[in-house]
C-alpha cells in the first residue's frame, strides 16, 4: 500500500538522517529507525516496526537494510524503495571508506589513536539503548521475559557458535 501524501524528498532526508546516525549494527540502527521514522515522522506505527524487524530477521542479509528499504516500499513503493537504498547506502560506504585509511593517515604523522579509544564503548552504548527500547514493546508477557532471559544467559555464557 503506497502513501502519496509523503513528498519522497522529506522521505529520502530522513533516510539521510538514519544513515548518518545509525551506527553500531542492526541493533542500534533499529533504534534509529524507531526514533526517527516512527516517533518522529509517523511513517508506521511501533508495531509495524516490530512486524518488519521480525520479518526482516528470518531472512538472509542484511536486516536493517531490508528493514529500511522495506519502509521506502511501503511510503513509496518500489522506486523509493530503490531510492532509499541508495541514501541509505551511499553516505556510509563512502565515510567508511575514507576511515578505513584513517589509521594509516594517523600512524604518517607520529599521531597516537588513542583519540579513537572511545569509539568502540559508545556503540555499545547506541546498542544497549536501542535494546532497552525495542524490549519495552516485545517484552510484555511471562512467555517473553523468559525467552529474553534464557537468552541473555545463553549469550553470556556461550560466546562460541
Amino acid at each position: 500500500m503506497e502513501n502519496t501524501k509523503v513528498k519522497w524528498t522529506t522521505f529520502l532526508k530522513d533516510v539521510l538522517i538514519c544513515s548518518l546516525g545509525a551506527y553500531g549494527g542492526p541493533e542500534a540502527h533499529y533504534g534509529v529507525f524507531i526514533d526517527q521514522m516512527v516517533i518522529k515522522k509517523k511513517y508506521l506505527t511501533e508495531d509495524e516496526m516490530i512486524e518488519l524487524i521480525a520479518l526482516t530477521g528470518i531472512l538472509p542479509g542484511p536486516s536493517s537494510t531490508q528493514t529500511i528499504v522495506s519502509i521506502g516500499h511501503k511510503v513509496g513503493g518500489p522506486l523509493l524503495a530503490f531510492l532509499t537504498m541508495i541514501v541509505w547506502a551511499l553516505p556510509v560506504l563512502s565515510i567508511m571508506t575514507l576511515l578505513s585509511f584513517l589509521y594509516a593517515f594517523l600512524a604518517n604523522r607520529n599521531i597516537s589513536s588513542d583519540i579513537l579509544r572511545f569509539i568502540g564503548p559508545m556503540a555499545v552504548g547506541f546498542i544497549f539503548l536501542a535494546a532497552y527500547r525495542i524490549s519495552r514493546k516485545v517484552v510484555n508477557n511471562f512467555l517473553t521475559i523468559g525467552l529474553f532471559l534464557v537468552g541473555a544467559i545463553t549469550t553470556y555464557f556461550f560466546r562460541q557458535p
